[in-house]
């Protein structure tokens, strides 16, 4: 499935292909009114037609499901957002006992304070 931004790519993208077409279809005018043994240019045309028809149909089944597409990329930017944020707060847990742990063991009067892991068990 798209993200946010693919709808709205999808649109800009078509757009940007039917104005090419355009431009196409200006340069074959234009090539008609000032050349004086114009190109054939059927098989362009007909390219231009084609292309024209398919980009429109992409742009009716866009169109037809857009709210849909939104709505489903809008819950999974949520869900993913919804994901960062506890792996986030895991992570923020997990230094908040790393920091206590390292107080724990270098604040005076703490039962851990002065610990440095080799333990004399001859002093028990």
């Amino acid at each position: 499935m798209p993200d946010m931004d693919s709808v709205s790519m999808m649109e800009r993208t078509f757009s940007m292909q039917l104005d090419f077409l355009k431009a196409i279809r200006g340069l074959i005018a234009y090539d008609k009114d000032h050349s004086q043994e114009p190109e054939k240019t059927r098989f362009l045309e007909a390219f231009c037609d084609t292309q024209e028809k398919a980009l429109n149909m992409a742009v009716l089944l866009l169109n037809k499901h857009k709210d849909s597409l939104l709505d489903e990329e809008k819950a999974q930017k949520e869900a993913k957002r919804a994901k960062d944020m506890a792996k986030q707060k895991e992570e923020a847990q997990k230094k908040a006992i790393e920091d206590d742990l390292k107080k724990a063991e270098t604040e005076e009067g703490s039962l851990f304070a002065g610990l440095d892991g080799d333990d004399d068990e001859e002093d028990c």
